[in-house]
């Protein structure tokens, strides 16, 4: 059974039509790569199926009801992590997770420390963010992952600024999510490949800005 789906979605960004006609529909345990170049509306899209601006026509159905006319239910079902890290520079990694954990996080007696170790970043709690590389920083960011009980998973280019360990980290939270019952959307600008997980793909490409 359809748990989230789009029904001829079209998107127009400064007189750019993006895409047009665009359908699918995903259940519990899926795993959807939306892939094109720059330009080619991935982040449109993503920003459209999360209800945070409208589509130029079309309609969003999570449980078979329009987001727009249940946007507090299917909000609270949604973690939405966007290009930005949305961290702290003068504070410490700790602090920004702390931050981070009040916003986001509904998961109680939250472990900073083993959250560190499992993304590769051990005993750097008190490090500022000022001084970390684009990759930790990145995966500072990414800790999000771990702080929210949300069903439904919108992330724009999670992989970027990642070395090949933190993409299979990041890849392996992932699919830890879709084994338990999540859905999860992501973009890229290169088709990638999952290891031991389905994952679908929707290219977008043919009404590149």
């Amino acid at each position: 059974m359809s748990k989230f789906s789009i029904h001829n979605l079209e998107c127009i960004r400064q007189n750019n039509m993006l895409f047009r006609g665009l359908n699918f529909s995903i259940k519990d345990g899926d795993l959807l790569q939306i892939n094109g170049a720059n330009g080619s509306g991935k982040s449109s899209l993503l920003q459209i199926c999360s209800g945070l601006i409208e589509p130029t026509a079309g309609e969003i159905l999570w449980e078979n009801k329009n987001i727009n006319k249940y946007r507090y239910e299917f909000q609270s079902n949604i973690l939405y992590l966007g290009h930005s890290n949305a961290i702290k520079a003068a504070l410490t990694v700790e602090e920004n997770m702390r931050i981070i954990h009040s916003l986001t996080g509904e998961k109680a007696n939250i472990d900073y420390s083993e959250i560190l170790n499992t993304m590769g970043m051990t005993g750097m709690n008190e490090i500022l963010v000022s001084r970390l590389s684009a990759g930790q920083k990145r995966r500072v960011g990414l800790t999000r992952l771990y702080m929210a009980k949300s069903k439904l998973w919108f992330l724009d280019e999670p992989f970027n600024a990642l070395d090949k360990k933190g993409k299979k980290i990041i890849e392996n939270i992932v699919i830890n999510h879709c084994n338990d019952g999540g859905i999860v959307l992501f973009t890229t600008h290169q088709k990638m490949e999952i290891n031991n997980y389905p994952l679908q793909n929707i290219h977008l490409g043919n009404h590149d800005a």
